[in-house]
């Protein structure tokens, strides 16, 4: 195998994506989308016997997975891609041994037999390198790549796809 390297600046989006991957998926996403069908199946058929503070209360509960909890991850996201640990970048190095990333001059090894784990969404993909730590692959650094470093996750770790 060819050593990959991709040099990466993540960005918002790119964390923002990772978030909105991470609270809703499984039975968070399922909870989510029957609390928002209630909810606005409730709003609807009773609007007219609320009071202007159940109204309130209403909107915002039926907006809250829908607009509230994107905006807020979004928000932190951004914050976030303003840190100096993010602003530095990275360089991550795919080769026969496993992974190697680097930034502000430190790099540090995995290795493929310490049991990765990897999910391929659109535009990102996810690389776990244990229960805490996941690096980021956004699309626009792997266009050229994908094909070649999918087969290799394939291969190398357990891959769950969506």
């Amino acid at each position: 195998m060819n050593k990959i390297k991709i040099d990466m600046q993540l960005n918002a989006k790119d964390i923002w994506l990772f978030s909105m991957y991470h609270s809703n998926r499984g039975f968070l996403l399922v909870f989510n989308v029957l609390f928002t069908v209630a909810m606005y199946y409730y709003m609807f058929t009773s609007w007219n016997t609320f009071d202007i503070p159940r109204k309130i209360l209403f909107l915002l509960l039926s907006n809250m997975f829908l607009i509230i909890q994107p905006v807020t991850l979004y928000l932190k996201s951004a914050k976030q891609a303003r840190t100096e640990a993010i602003r530095a970048g990275l360089l991550m190095e795919i080769n026969d041994e496993g992974i190697v990333v680097s930034s502000k001059g430190e790099s540090i090894d995995f290795k493929w037999e310490s049991g990765f784990r990897s999910r391929i969404l659109p535009g990102i993909i996810i690389i776990y390198v244990d229960a805490i730590r996941g690096y980021l692959l956004p699309d626009r650094y792997t266009k050229e790549n994908k094909e070649k470093i999918v087969s290799i996750l394939k291969e190398k770790t357990r891959v769950s796809l969506l």
